[in-house]
């Protein structure tokens, strides 16, 4: 009963923070519109021409690239979410209140997102719905049981990469490279926009070290191919690894940069 008294009081703290900009809500949806509109109309270049890297996601580009940006974007967001928790704490001052309260700092870490988690599946669902009713995009050969394992394994890796983000603001401050190397790099390596198999040898063992690679390749064959978790096992057993590996060494690695915070006196600073 803590917990749950505790979940939802950062919800509704979260909540109460966001309805304030109530402009800036409604612009965060307006503009997931505008790439699934661009995305439609390229894939009308690309889909008249040889596209043999397409044929494992089914052969049409605009379903391809819209699971790729609406979940690029969706991780990125997890990702962001973490340390942009911690960066308002900063500086609204209250960042050491928080942190030194009887709430353990993961839980507080952990909490914090839970209100971004929801706004931005929201939006997550948005984009596929401007998709499916006015672009042709097709869940019909979707796997269920293959995409909840996938989106749910993919979330622990990149809630993992947020809590190390948000360690990094804690030490780093301004300074966080974290979120930006990932949303740098996964976008342009990860598969997000065009498939892994174009692209020269040397990026494709980098992107093999990503877990978005992964995390799209297994949901597009969910959606797209209606491939089993059997028939996807390699592809998330690596994800599963990244997984178990990063999220308790996440955890340790935010609790070790609040302590250092507080034994250096930087909690309040930003």
């Amino acid at each position: 009963m803590m917990i749950y008294a505790k979940m939802k009081g950062f919800l509704k703290r979260d909540y109460l923070i966001e309805s304030r900009y109530k402009l800036n809500f409604i612009l965060n949806f307006v503009n997931s519109i505008f790439p699934v509109v661009s995305f439609f109309f390229v894939s009308k270049l690309i889909n008249g021409s040889d596209a043999e890297s397409l044929a494992r996601y089914g052969g049409d580009y605009f379903s391809f690239a819209l699971i790729g940006v609406a979940f690029t974007r969706f991780f990125q967001l997890a990702v962001d979410t973490f340390s942009g928790s911690i960066k308002r704490a900063q500086m609204a001052g209250c960042l050491e209140a928080i942190l030194s309260s009887q709430t353990d700092s993961k839980t507080v870490v952990l909490f914090s997102s839970i209100y971004s988690f929801l706004t931005a599946g929201i939006q997550l669902i948005f984009m596929f719905l401007i998709g499916t009713l006015f672009l042709g995009f097709d869940f019909s050969n979707t796997n269920s049981l293959s995409l909840v394992v996938s989106l749910i394994i993919s979330l622990f890796a990149f809630v993992s990469l947020g809590i190390f983000s948000a360690a990094g603001t804690v030490i780093y401050k301004q300074g966080e490279p974290i979120g930006w190397v990932f949303g740098a790099i996964s976008a342009l390596i990860g598969g997000a926009m065009f498939p892994v198999s174009i692209m020269p040898g040397w990026l494709q063992f980098c992107s093999k070290i990503i877990p978005t690679t992964y995390a799209l390749d297994t949901i597009r064959l969910s959606v797209l191919q209606g491939y089993s978790i059997d028939m996807m096992g390699k592809e998330l057993l690596i994800l599963l690894l990244m997984s178990v590996i990063l999220f308790p060494l996440s955890l340790r690695t935010f609790n070790w940069a609040v302590e250092k915070g507080k034994k250096d006196g930087t909690l309040m600073s930003y």
